[in-house]
């Protein structure tokens, strides 16, 4: 399994989208995304996608360049069409525009139309909470996407629809990332890469029995994807529902299209709106170190906060490298190669730890 050092991988994940006609600024965007969630060891949403893009490009679906642009707008709130551009740029465009009004009118919500696959929802909020605003992320995703049964059904009905919020807490945000269902299809698609069984109780085959095998998932016939919570996954049912409306129906598009991509809606807040910002940073510190102070079931790992373990990951990975999977890299390497992008970071078989 090769290792590459990110800022490499960095520089040459831009080079690839350049190759492809992204404008260089675009590509920076796209690629740092990218790499970032391979460093916070969300793999699934790393790398692996470059292939699934570049194909896109080529198959006109999406379009580096186009114009990102607000469609219309009050003090609070925005829809921002993406133009089909990679959904990075659309989505940034929609969390800037959604914490430019919550700074000027203390909150601010933007959903966003005609945007591509918009990647880790967290990056998103994480950027906010960073400019001192508490935020909300909602993603959906078309027909093509809808992975995910409604409860007590056998066909999937609705996508992964994950879920995001950040929480201001100076350099280290509390940030939390997760999806309506039992597991994101990345990761799926990760452990078929891998070629490793799922977990119990992620999927059912094509006949509604569970399974563990990724192919039962992918089919033909395919399977689908149960929504989280086990014996009481109506609560993931529910909450998928929640983001379907929000990032769908309150930006006025068709949940049942065809066309591939996402809906994104960020909701932005200004906590100085409530309460006085030092007081605030007290009291979150005063309740961070009190559910921390839980004695660990395991004296080795310690309670965390959300977003604690991603950065822990990110911290190791910057020191010694970014493994990427034998399949994933192949894969990248035959796309960087079909561009003409003959600069790859490292030789595998001289990169291994």
């Amino acid at each position: 399994m090769p290792t590459v050092d990110s800022q490499v991988l960095c520089a040459w994940t831009q080079q690839i989208f350049v190759a492809c006609g992204t404008p260089p600024a675009q590509a920076r965007i796209v690629g740092d995304h990218l790499v970032e969630n391979n460093l916070r060891g969300v793999d699934s949403h790393g790398i692996m996608r470059i292939p699934q893009y570049v194909q896109a490009v080529r198959d006109g679906t999406i379009r580096p360049g186009a114009a990102v642009a607000l469609e219309r707008e009050t003090a609070n709130t925005a829809v921002v069409d993406c133009g089909w551009n990679f959904g990075m740029v659309g989505g940034m465009r929609a969390i800037e525009t959604a914490v430019a009004k919550a700074k000027a009118h203390t909150l601010g919500m933007v959903v966003t139309r005609c945007c591509s696959h918009a990647g880790r929802l967290g990056a998103y909020v994480e950027w906010a909470a960073r400019q001192g605003m508490i935020a909300l992320g909602f993603c959906s995703s078309p027909r093509h996407g809808h992975f995910v049964v409604p409860w007590g059904g056998r066909e999937g009905r609705l996508a992964t629809n994950p879920l995001a919020f950040s929480i201001p807490n100076g350099d280290q945000p509390l940030v939390a990332d997760f999806s309506t269902s039992q597991v994101p299809e990345g990761r799926i698609r990760l452990y078929k890469s891998r070629n490793l069984p799922l977990e119990d109780g992620w999927i059912m085959d094509a006949d509604g029995r569970p399974s563990t095998s990724p192919d039962h998932f992918y089919g033909p016939p395919p399977g689908a994807i149960l929504p989280f919570g086990g014996r009481m996954g109506y609560r993931g049912y529910a909450l998928g529902l929640l983001v379907e409306i929000m990032a769908t129906t309150l930006a006025g598009e068709d949940s049942t299209s065809e066309r591939a991509g996402n809906g994104l809606a960020f909701i932005a807040l200004d906590t100085a709106a409530f309460v006085q910002r030092g007081l605030y940073y007290e009291l979150l510190q005063q309740l961070a170190t009190y559910v921390k102070s839980s004695r660990p079931v395991d004296p080795e790992k310690p309670v965390l906060l959300p977003g604690e373990l991603e950065r822990n990951i990110r911290q190791e990975r910057q020191a010694n490298g970014i493994p990427i999977d034998d399949a994933t890299w192949r894969q990248v390497v035959q796309t960087a190669r079909d561009l003409g992008c003959e600069t790859i970071p490292v030789p595998p078989e001289a990169s291994e730890k």
